[in-house]
This record gives structure tokens, sequence and C-alpha cells, in this order.
């Protein structure tokens, strides 16, 4: 018999409740390891949520893997009850190449290891980057919904002290001063501006005059500092970088007021620069230093990349964008498949589409349904406020903070929602750059060019005048397997489990 371990997975309580449950996962990898003469010697379970790496059961069988050597087979289910982000494919993905493990995808009839041919480690790849991509694009349309809200003045989180979020008589989230806070911002702007007080007195002498802070919590020095540098209390905010002037709250202080005490702190607020000028910024590491590379300008039409300088002068020369672009033709160009090929490609879209199917639609199930209860919540307090059973301050206060527990939630199915899109954008863009993907790559527009480098590229740095370009791992076996021959797909009577 040969030694193996179970590993089965759930990506959220909901769905352990709704039949995806740990215990049916067990017992066909049970079924399994009997059929084919595998002896499981422990078993390994997790329910988390799908986003989260570093999952504590997961990484407790490759930390057990590890220590016992004669463990040789890993089973389960299917690719997204192993992994479902970047992370976690990474660590399998060296596990498989740096030991004899063999991993059993038993539902997909697919057996990894290191001796596996390219194109089933392509396809096992690919759907590990699907996934990454969707969770990507899951963040990026949360956080263009907060923009948004930004760009009409309203600042999309929580008021810091000296304000509430407090609904208005139409019914939206509004962020008001709050009378009982107020009066200590504008103090304290006041006391550190005459120079007579460190952040230590001052917060001493705050609290002698009545300063409670946040639900009675203790604050700290670091806390004071903060609220000194915090331009919110002059009727603007920042979000993401960028400062909006246009805020619908009222300021606390004068920006007068404000930018005297900044000059007494010595480091007034600097605004990040802009990104996505440039073709190539943001994408582009130093080697040497591990700082971004930045752009400009050179006599009004030429642009150079050079090493922020961030951690210290680095002395590496300037870089061309043109080579840059040079590097990267050369690169995708070797991402070039027949026709004959792409049905391994097919194959594994179709595996990950199923699995981002069923993610997806629980995901959105559990949204609504706390979206609901939320709601519920909402209805029953103004009903508990005209009975009088609750006072007004506090139907305001809790209906304040549930309509923002809504907004947020409803921020997050508009962005299941269009990640969902941008999934089957992408997984077609995938197809196509297999195909084509220098001759893809001449044609785009920036935005584009960056989109096609983040989902192909892992590793793009720059050292010694050369840059090192790093292909996602699916994309390098499918290289490899076209250099060495070992790439067109077998038949399944080669896919046995091996001892």
């Amino acid at each position: 018999m040969v030694n193996a371990l179970i590993y089965a997975r759930v990506s959220s309580k909901e769905q352990e409740a709704e039949g995806y449950s740990i215990p049916s996962q067990l017992k066909f990898l049970r079924e399994y390891a009997s059929k084919n003469s595998l002896s499981v010697q422990k078993e390994f379970t997790d329910i988390e949520t799908a986003k989260k790496a570093g999952r504590t059961e997961f990484n407790k069988m490759l930390a057990y893997a590890e220590e016992h050597k004669t463990i040789q087979h890993i089973l389960v289910e299917k690719t997204d009850r192993l992994l479902r982000n970047i992370a976690d494919y990474a660590l399998i993905d060296r596990l498989i190449e740096h030991s004899d493990m063999i991993i059993h995808l038993v539902k997909e009839n697919v057996v990894l290891s290191r001796d596996s041919r390219s194109n089933e480690k392509f396809i096992f790849g690919i759907k590990a980057l699907m996934a990454k991509n969707y969770v990507d694009n899951l963040s990026e349309e949360t956080r263009k919904g907060m923009v948004e809200k930004a760009e009409q003045g309203v600042y999309p989180s929580f008021a810091p002290y000296g304000y509430i979020n407090q609904i208005a008589a139409d019914g939206k989230k509004v962020i008001a001063i709050d009378p009982n806070a107020a009066p200590f911002i504008a103090r304290l702007f006041e006391l550190y501006a005459t120079g007579d007080y460190s952040l230590l007195t001052i917060r001493k002498k705050l609290l002698e005059e009545g300063m409670i802070y946040r639900g009675g919590k203790n604050f700290h020095k670091s806390t004071i500092e903060t609220m000194l540098k915090n331009e919110f209390y002059t009727g603007v905010f920042y979000w993401k970088g960028k400062k909006y002037e246009n805020a619908k709250h009222k300021p606390i202080i004068k920006k007068v007021l404000f930018q005297q005490v900044q000059n007494m702190l010595r480091r007034p607020h600097q605004n990040k620069s802009k990104k996505g000028i440039f073709a190539y910024s943001g994408l582009l590491r130093c080697g040497v230093c591990g700082c971004a590379l930045t752009a400009e300008i050179k006599k009004g039409k030429y642009v150079y990349y050079h090493c922020t300088g961030y951690k210290g002068k680095c002395n590496q020369p300037y870089l061309r964008e043109a080579d840059i672009e040079l590097e990267f033709e050369k690169l995708l160009g070797n991402i070039r498949i027949t026709e004959n090929e792409q049905e391994a490609i097919l194959g594994g879209l179709r595996e990950s589409y199923r699995d981002k199917v069923e993610y997806h639609n629980n995901c959105v199930k559990q949204l609504e349904r706390q979206v609901k209860t939320l709601q519920d919540r909402i209805d029953q307090a103004y009903l508990d406020k005209l009975d009088q059973k609750i006072s007004e301050n506090f139907w305001q206060s809790q209906t304040a903070k549930w309509l923002h527990e809504k907004e947020e939630l409803t921020l997050k199915l508009l962005a299941h929602q269009k990640a969902d899109t941008n999934y089957l954008q992408n997984a077609n863009l995938i197809l196509e750059l297999a195909k084509k993907a220098a001759d893809l790559f001449k044609k785009q527009n920036i935005e584009q060019k960056r989109k096609m480098i983040r989902l192909l590229v892992s590793n793009s740095t720059y050292q010694g005048g050369k840059l090192d370009l790093t292909l996602y791992s699916p994309f390098e076996a499918m290289m490899k397997g076209r250099e060495s021959g070992n790439w067109l797909p077998e038949s399944d009577s080669n896919q046995r489990p091996s001892g």
C-alpha cells in the first residue's frame, strides 16, 4: 500500500450547510483511495472563504507531507477544492516540481506529478490563473464602486473621530459633525498650534478636559498625530491617493490652521503620484533594490524608465520604453500554438468556467441573504422607533451602521457581476493570446497592453541593463512542452495513479 493524504474543503459555512459537504468529499476520496490501493494516513479539512490564502488545514497538510517523507500522494476532489488563488497554486506547483509528490484531482481524472505532461500542468495552471483573475477583478470592481462614491463627494468609509455617519431626511447616508467630539478636534488643533504642547501633553490635557474617544477606548499619542495630519477636518478628503475637494461634509477647522499645524509637524501631506500615464509604470521593478520603476519624458517625446530610488540612490542605467516594448513582444512571441493544441486549452477553460459558476453563484446567494437580513433589521428598527421602543439617537446610529454595511454588500454584489463579465472576457482573451499573443500586443492601446501583461507575466525585473521577464506557470509549461515535444494530450490510460 502507498501512503496518501486527503484534503477536503468548502469555501464558506453556507456551502457546508447547503450540501457542498466535507463528509461527501471525504467519502468520495476514501472510496477512490481504496480502489487504487492507497493507504490514507491523515485527512485535512478547511471551511474558509475562497479568497483567503494561507488556509489553516491546507498549510498543516503541506507541513505534514514535508515531515513524513513516506507520503507520496495527495487526494482532492477537484482543482477548486485544492486551491483558489495563485499563492496556493505556487505552493502546490513547487511541491510537485521539487519532490516525488503526486496530486490526484479525482473528479477531473487528472494526476499531477513532476513527470506529468506539459499540457496537464498547463490546464492545472490555467484554472489556478483564472481563479486568481476572478478574485482580482472582484477586488478591482469593489474599489471602482468606492471611487464612484468619492467622485460624488461622499467619503466611502467610516467617518473619522469628530464626525458620525448618519441618515439624512431623504434616506441617504451622510457624514455629519459629532457635536460631542468636534469641539475636542478644534481644541486639539488650537492647542498644538500654540507650540506649547507635545503630543503626550496635549493628550493628557484633552483627557483632563473630558475628551472620550470612540467607545470609551484608550488612545495614544499616535492617535493625536493621526488626527493632526488628517485634512478631512478642513472639509476635504483623500481616497486612493486622490484629493476630493467637493466633499459634502462640513469642516471643523479652517485650512489656515491646518496648514499652520502641518508646518509645525514638518511632515506636510504629500499626494501620491498618478499611475497609468505610461505604458509600463507600476509593472516593472528594480532587480537590485526591489523598488518600482518610474518613467519620464526626455526631449519632449522619448520615454525612459528608471528606479525610483525610494530605498536609497540606485545607479542602474535608464531603460528606453521602446526597448521594453521589444522585450515583451519577444517574450509573447513564444506563446503560439497550433490549431490541434487549442483543444487542450479549451478543456482547461471549460473546467475553470464550471468551477467559477459554482463559486460565483454561492457568493451571490450569500451576499443577497446578508443584504436581506440588514434590510429586515432596518425596517424593524424603524417600526420600533415609531412605537417608541427605541430612542431617536439609537435609531439614527444603528440604522447608519446597517445602511453602511448594506451599501458595502451591494457594492460587492455589483462587483461580482462585473467580475463575472470580466472573467468571460479574459477567458476568451487567453485563448486568443495563446494563438497570437505577440501580434495582438502590437495592436493594443496602453490599457490593453497593461492588461495582457498582468494576465500573462508573473515577473518583470530590471537589473544590469537587462529585463528579466517570466510568464505565469501555465504558459511557461506550454513553452517548455513545445521545446521538448512533451505537450500533446495523452489518453486516459496513461493517467492512472502510480506508486
